[in-house]
C-alpha cells in the first residue's frame, strides 16, 4: 500500500493545542460570522507503520476555529476520543453505553438539539463537549441499535434530524430513524435489503427519504482480513434508487433500477411534484480493485438523478464534466429547491494531489465560478453561512480551510459567495496545520 497518505498535508498532527488568544488576520472577518467552524478528518494518535496505513480510518480529529466581533478569537484541536483510541492512549475512555461497532469517528461534525455529534458512519456518534475534551456514546437513551451515517439531514422547517444506519451484520441491514428538533429519537423503521452495502449519504426532500443501495458490497472475508472498510465493488450486484415517504413504512419504499455507480455524497433532493430531483457526485465504479492490490475509483462528476418512483424510472444528466468532490449548499434550503451548489474541484493531473479550488454551481441558469486559491494551495470542503440580511441564496459567506504547501501551513479563507471568484474577503492564518479532512460546521454562538 502507498505511503502517501503520511506525507504532505496527508501526515499526522501529533500536538493538542489551545490557542485561545486572537490570531493573525488579513482583511477583514464580516460581523456576522459569530460562532465556530467545527472540522473532522482523520489524524491517527499514533504513528502507523509505514506501508499498512489507511486514511479512512485514521483517528478523528476535531479543529475549532472560533469568530466572532470581526476577530478570530481562537483555534484548538483535539482527537475524539472514542474507546478504541482511549485504550491506546491509556486516558479515560467515553462515557456512555457499548457500542455493537467501535467506529473512528473522523468523518462529520455537527450541532443539533444542543448536542455536537461527531459522526463517522460504522459506529454509534460521540457528543463531544464544548472544549472538545471529553466525550460520550451517544445512542439516543438506548434507542440506536445500530451505526449513525456520517450524512444526517436537517430539515430546516421541522428541525427534525433524519438519518440512516446500515449494519453490516444484520438483518435488518438498514433502518431510518428520524429525530425530533430537541434531539430525541421519534421514529425508527427497518427497511428491507437483500446485502449489506456501503452507503454513505442519502436525500432527503420534504416529504421523501432517498436510500441508495449501489454495488459497494460489505465482504466477511475482507473483515477476517482486518481490512478497516471491508468492501468490493461488485458490478453484478447491480443499483437502485429507493424513495421512501418520510412519514411511510418499510413497505412504502419503491425502488428504481440505474445503471451501476457509487455516490459518497449527496448536493441535495426536492420534491418536483411527483418526482424526485437528487443531484450527487456520482463514480462510475468505487473500490475496484486495482492491479497492484489497492483499491480504485473513477472520476467524479456532479450528476442529477431525476426520479420517477410511480414509474420506477430515473433520468440521468451529467451537470459538469470536471471532477468534484465535497458538494454542500446553504443549509437553510436543505430538502428544498436549490439554486446554487459548492464543491471541492479536484485536479485531473494524475498522481496530482490535492485540490484544484473551489466551484460555484448555479443549478438554476447554469454556469459556474470558481474560486482559484493560488500556486501550491489547496482547498478543503465548503461551508456557507447565510448571511445575518442574507435574502437570496447566495448572499452569505463560504468557508474553507486551506493548506499551502509552500509554508506548510494552513489559513481559513472566507469568501463573500455573491463574488466567489474574487479574492477573499478575509484569510485567518491558523497556528498550526489542519491536515486534509472530511467535512464540517459552522455553529453560531446562539445555538
Amino acid at each position: 500500500m502507498s505511503d502517501q497518505y503520511l506525507t504532505g498535508n496527508f501526515a499526522p498532527v501529533l500536538e493538542e493545542r489551545s490557542d485561545d488568544h486572537p490570531l493573525e488576520l488579513t482583511g477583514v472577518i464580516p460581523p456576522d460570522l459569530d460562532g465556530v467552524l467545527l472540522r473532522n478528518g482523520p489524524n491517527p494518535a499514533v504513528p502507523p507503520d509505514a506501508g499498512g496505513y489507511d486514511w479512512l480510518e485514521g483517528d478523528g480529529m476535531l479543529h475549532q476555529i472560533t469568530l466572532g466581533g470581526g476577530v478570530a478569537r481562537g483555534y484548538r484541536n483535539r482527537w475524539v476520543r472514542t474507546r478504541k483510541l482511549a485504550t491506546e492512549l491509556g486516558t479515560p475512555p467515553p462515557t456512555g453505553p457499548g457500542e455493537p461497532i467501535d467506529g473512528p469517528c473522523n468523518s462529520n461534525v455537527l450541532r443539533h438539539g444542543g448536542t455536537t455529534l461527531a459522526l463517522c458512519g460504522s459506529g454509534f456518534p460521540l457528543a463531544v463537549s464544548p472544549t472538545l475534551e471529553r466525550t460520550r456514546i451517544h445512542d439516543f437513551d438506548g434507542m440506536l441499535a445500530s451505526p449513525m451515517t456520517a450524512h444526517p439531514k436537517v430539515d430546516p422547517i421541522s428541525g427534525e434530524l433524519v438519518f440512516f444506519g446500515v449494519d453490516p451484520f444484520g438483518p435488518p441491514f438498514l433502518r431510518s430513524h428520524v429525530a425530533d428538533r430537541s434531539g430525541m429519537l421519534a421514529a425508527s423503521e427497518e427497511i428491507d435489503l437483500p446485502r449489506a452495502v456501503l452507503m454513505h449519504d442519502f436525500g432527503v426532500t420534504a416529504t421523501r427519504t432517498i436510500f441508495l443501495d449501489l454495488p459497494v458490497v460489505f465482504d466477511l472475508g475482507l473483515a477476517g482480513q482486518g481490512r478497516s472498510l471491508p468492501y468490493r465493488w461488485s458490478h453484478d450486484e447491480g443499483a437502485r434508487v429507493g424513495v421512501l415517504p418520510r412519514q411511510g413504512t418499510g413497505a412504502d419504499i419503491r425502488w428504481c433500477s440505474i445503471d451501476p455507480a457509487y455516490v459518497f455524497h449527496v448536493l441535495n433532493a426536492h420534491d418536483d411534484g411527483d418526482a424526485v430531483v437528487l443531484d450527487v457526485v456520482r463514480y462510475d465504479a468505487a473500490f475496484d480493485s486495482a492491479p497492484d492490490g489497492s483499491l480504485a475509483s473513477s472520476a467524479p462528476f456532479l450528476t442529477r438523478w431525476t426520479i420517477d418512483p410511480s414509474a420506477g424510472r430515473v433520468r440521468e444528466e451529467r451537470l459538469d464534466d470536471r471532477p468534484v468532490e465535497f458538494p454542500r449548499i446553504d443549509d437553510t434550503v436543505a430538502c428544498h429547491p436549490h439554486r446554487y451548489g459548492y464543491c471541492t474541484l479536484l485536479r485531473s493531473e494524475p498522481l496530482s494531489p490535492g485540490t484544484a479550488g473551489l466551484i460555484k454551481y448555479d443549478l438554476l441558469r447554469g454556469g459556474s465560478e470558481c474560486f482559484d486559491p493560488g500556486e501550491h494551495r489547496s482547498v478543503g470542503e465548503p461551508v456557507f453561512v447565510r448571511a445575518a440580511d442574507g435574502r437570496a441564496e447566495d448572499e452569505g459567506w463560504i468557508l474553507s480551510i486551506v493548506h499551502d504547501a509552500a509554508r506548510d501551513a494552513s489559513d481559513l479563507v472566507i469568501l463573500d459567495a455573491t463574488s466567489f471568484g474574487g479574492p477573499p474577503v478575509a484569510t485567518v492564518h491558523l497556528p498550526a496545520r489542519v491536515p486534509c479532512g472530511f467535512h464540517g460546521s459552522w455553529i453560531p454562538s446562539t445555538s
